[in-house]
């Protein structure tokens, strides 16, 4: 059986997939309650929402290792991993070493049931840190929503609508290492901001993919690449000073380094940034937080 699920892995390279087609799956949805069906392996391959999981497990080499523990794992869904863009999930899929850690990055050494999921900070098996928030009695990790809880013979699966990404290094280098900000990344460079987000900060950066700046007319394009100054107001003003995961995102203004407001919106578990919905949210860095966007922000003024 996970030998089908890491088949399953490789089902999206046939499909005609997008960073915009992401959103289209709420961030924050969740499945039904997962049916405990032996250890963690078991549990995961019994209930047919984690064959991308699984699939990437086997690839890693991590199978021996979960049915150890006891571990707590907070669980990706396809439909999570189906948020990511096509490229980002095939860079990670190729470098074993990033593969490993981004799956242990959901594994915590210790069974922790529902009862004793508490806010705080958790040391993962990846090594790195998950903060745990609780806002109006819903408990998040990292900022995404920590969905239903099934008691396996070896620990606890939970179920997660979103992806955990652990920080590859600062903003700058998120940017510049994963796949489809190349257009962002150049901008930056050409609005001489650097060293401004390889700083301390720490930053909330809404970045807005290649297929963002595409979809811009040229004549808006052209504008703002012809003047620096213009650019720079553009590209400050989808930096927020903070970092701030969606469950610390609330309706109404934020205001940018640009010193132009954002207008924050919610519906349906999606946040929406400007009337325009994160794709991809609480990818971390070590300098803060990016969430990915299909659209380039433009104030009005």
């Amino acid at each position: 059986m996970f030998t089908v699920g890491a088949c399953a892995a490789d089902a999206s390279d046939s499909a005609d997939t997008t960073i915009a087609n992401s959103a289209t799956t709420s961030p924050t949805e969740t499945t039904e309650t997962p049916l405990p069906m032996g250890d963690i392996v078991a549990t995961a391959l019994t209930n047919h929402v984690f064959t991308e999981l699984a699939g990437l497990a086997v690839d890693a080499g991590l199978v021996e290792t979960l049915r150890g523990g006891p571990f707590t794992v907070f669980a990706p869904t396809d439909a999570a991993f189906d948020k990511l863009p096509l490229d980002v999930l095939h860079f990670v899929q190729d470098d074993p070493a990033i593969l490993a850690t981004v799956l242990t990055h959901h594994v915590v050494a210790g069974s922790i049931s529902p009862d004793q999921l508490a806010a705080g900070e958790l040391t993962t098996v990846a090594g790195t840190t998950l903060t745990v928030t609780e806002v109006d009695g819903t408990f998040y990790v990292e900022g995404n929503a920590v969905g239903p809880g099934v008691e396996a013979t070896n620990g606890y699966v939970y179920v997660m609508s979103d992806v955990l990404v652990p920080a590859l290094g600062d903003i700058i280098d998120v940017a510049t290492t994963l796949p489809g900000f190349a257009t962002l990344a150049d901008l930056v460079t050409t609005a001489d901001l650097i060293d401004t987000l390889k700083s301390e900060g720490p930053f909330t950066v809404f970045a807005p993919a290649d297929s963002a700046f595409e979809a811009l007319p040229s004549a808006t394009l052209n504008a703002v690449l012809a003047d620096r100054a213009l650019l720079t107001t553009v590209l400050t003003y989808h930096v927020v000073a903070g970092a701030l995961t969606t469950d610390m995102l609330t309706e109404g203004k934020l205001t940018t380094v640009a010193g132009v407001d954002l207008t924050i919106t919610k519906k349906d578990g999606v946040t929406y940034i400007d009337g325009n919905p994160i794709l991809v949210q609480n990818v971390r860095a070590t300098n803060g937080v990016i969430h990915v966007l299909g659209a380039v922000l433009v104030p009005q003024t």
